[in-house]
């Protein structure tokens, strides 16, 4: 099981930075002639930052493990 929970924290710490790196939005928006306006939603924003604090907790954990 240790295993298995070090790969998903592994994975979701690499999907927070790829977001972070890549500017991932979920949103578009209409600006009129053609432009758009990508933008992130509150709610994908605000699951995005509960992420970023789980991972740092569980780093914090992982550290006073070793």
């Amino acid at each position: 099981m240790k295993e298995e929970v070090l790969t998903l924290f592994k994975a979701t710490k690499a999907l927070v930075a790829y977001i972070d790196q890549e500017y991932v939005f979920d949103k578009v928006g209409d600006m009129g002639c053609g432009g758009v306006d990508t933008y992130q939603s509150e709610a994908f924003y605000n699951l995005i930052a509960d992420v970023r604090k789980v991972v740092t907790e569980f780093e914090a954990k992982l550290k006073e493990w070793e």
